[in-house]
Parts: structure tokens; sequence; C-alpha cells
């Protein structure tokens, strides 16, 4: 009896990954394949959740008989995928990654020890995976210029749901994830910071983001960002929510944005911030799109901020069609 007990304390599962996916079967392999080694251990499972039109689980159950894999026989934004995969998880932590990124060789073993270190919320940074693309290089330093490597460690206000690990029970006082097209880790980390808990910021915690190296589809995720931008500030007290209650301002952010990012780097990473300037003319013209984006969904969303009103034209969002 006490042999059966001490191997059932063995197979307790302390991380459960979790990874939604639509459309994604070129992306999802890379994504398995940086963490496959690392989860070949009796604590760790992996959980994926498909809802492409294609089920993927016949390939993943072939491919990567270590994934837990689950099909929904609808599209699911993000944030319903990232919760049906939560509440299959037996994890006493959870930890988020997304199709288009690759985790670093030891990313599970520092979330773990973090995790087991006290911390309950915790991730890292998010490092370019195209970085001979100008194009994917310029929608980097757009979107994730609060996470790369140069940032300092510490508590921050945000870490992007593509590279975030926290405890169930810290999830239990929430209950969901948000189902926005985009802006749902933004929602998620201020749910996050409303019930008392920190966000801790660690570079051992890192992945690689591949991003979008069509200058159409760049311009296409920057207009449903700023979409979701304003959706998300009119459902929540957010940084920058001044812009839903004064709109006079909106024309204003591609300038405003400029100046932050630009100042980012220049104190965090010299080399980014020339990399910024240099690809100004593409970078402007995604902060155009972002806030024309933030435009139509203030006004689509100012009288029903309830509805959640998706943004048109979304058929290209699964990380299969970024190219």
């Amino acid at each position: 009896m006490a042999t059966q007990k001490k191997s059932e304390k063995k197979q307790e599962i302390f991380l459960s990954i979790v990874i939604p996916s639509y459309n994604s079967k070129a992306w999802l392999p890379i994504c398995l394949d940086s963490i496959q080694a690392q989860a070949q251990r009796p604590d760790v499972e992996v959980i994926v959740v498909d809802s492409s039109e294609n089920d993927l689980t016949p390939f993943l159950n072939e491919c990567y008989p270590f994934v837990r894999a689950f099909h929904l026989p609808q599209r699911a934004f993000p944030g319903t995928a990232r919760t049906h995969g939560i509440k299959q998880s037996r994890g006493k932590v959870v930890a988020f990654i997304d199709t288009d990124c690759q985790a670093n060789e030891t990313w599970i073993a520092n979330i773990i020890a973090s995790q087991k270190n006290g911390e309950n919320v915790v991730g890292g940074p998010v490092a370019n995976g195209t970085p001979r693309s100008f194009i994917g290089t310029a929608e980097y330093l757009l979107e994730f210029s609060e996470m790369v490597p140069a940032m300092p460690e510490g508590q921050v206000r945000f870490i992007p749901t593509c590279n975030i690990s926290f405890k169930r029970a810290v999830f239990d006082k929430i209950g969901k994830i948000e189902d926005t097209i985009k802006g749902s880790d933004a929602l998620f980390c201020r749910e996050i910071t409303l019930q008392g808990e920190q966000i801790h910021f660690l570079h051992g915690i890192c992945v690689r983001h591949h991003n979008r190296t069509s200058f159409r589809k760049v311009l296409r995720n920057q207009y449903q960002i700023g979409f979701g931008g304003a959706q998300v500030r009119m459902l929540q007290d957010q940084v920058g929510g001044i812009l839903v209650k004064v709109p006079a301002l909106i024309p204003l952010i591609p300038f405003a944005r400029t100046l932050l990012i630009s100042h980012r780097f220049f104190k965090h990473d010299k080399g980014l911030f020339l990399q910024f300037w240099g690809l100004y003319p593409v970078i402007f013209s995604g902060l155009v799109a972002y806030t024309a984006g933030f435009w139509n969904g203030w006004k689509a969303n100012r009288t029903r901020p309830d509805s959640q009103v998706k943004p048109p034209s979304i058929a290209g969002d699964g990380a299969s069609k970024k190219q």
C-alpha cells in the first residue's frame, strides 16, 4: 500500500501547459518540438485545444503522443480555448504558450522552479523569431516592446498569454479568460492584479515569437489589436483608458506610441532603438492601422460595451496564415 501511494504521488501533475490552436498545423510542430524533450517528466502535461476546420487531434495523437488533444466543434477565440484547456487540466500550475512561439531549453524547468519558489504569477521575455525579416521585426517591435529580453526583471503590470504561468488558485478566483479576439491577455492580467496578485517578469522564462512577414497581414493584425484595445478599455480600467473617455485624443495615438516605444528602447536596448527608427516607415504604417482599429472599436462598442463586438475580417487571424 505504501508503495502504491508513493507511485501515485510521483504521477501527480504539477504543471499543465495549455496551447490554443486554430488552423495552426504549419506552426504547431515548431512549438511542440521546442517543449517535447522538456515535457518528458511525470509532473508535466501538455494540452492542445484545437478548433480548426480540419480536426488536428489525429495528427497530434500520431506525431505527439505526449499531448492531450481536444477538438472544439466551432472556431474558438483564444480565451475560450484556454479556459477549456484549464478545465481539462490537472496541474497545480498552468502555463500558456502560443503555437507561433518556441520555448527556450529551460522554459519548463524555470517555470516550475519559480512557482515552487513562491511566485504565483510569472512569465518572461518574448524574443524576435523573425530577425531576418524587416517586416517581421517591425511587427515584433510594435507588439512586444514591453517584453523584449533587455527589460529588467521584476514586478510588471502585464505579460502576454504567449508566455505566462500562474497557480490554479489564481485562475479559480477569476473563473475564465475573456473571449476577445485581441486583448484577452490584458483583461486577464488586470483581473489578476485586482485580486491582489503580483505579476513577475523573469529572464529565464523566454519564448521566441514568429511574427508575420507580410506587410498586409501586419497591418490587418495591428488594426485588430487596435480594435481590441478600444474594446478592452471600455470593458475595464486600463492604461490609456482616457482615450475612450476623450475620443478626440485617439488621432494622437501614433505619435504617443512612437514616443513611448522609442523611449523604452533607448532606455533598455540601444540596438532595438536604432532598429525602431530604421524601420519607422513600416512601423508608422502599423501605428496608423492600430489607430484606425482603435477608432472603429470605440465606435462599435461605445453604445454596447458588454457585447464585445468583434472586428471585421478576422478570417486570417490563424497562425497558419501569418506569412
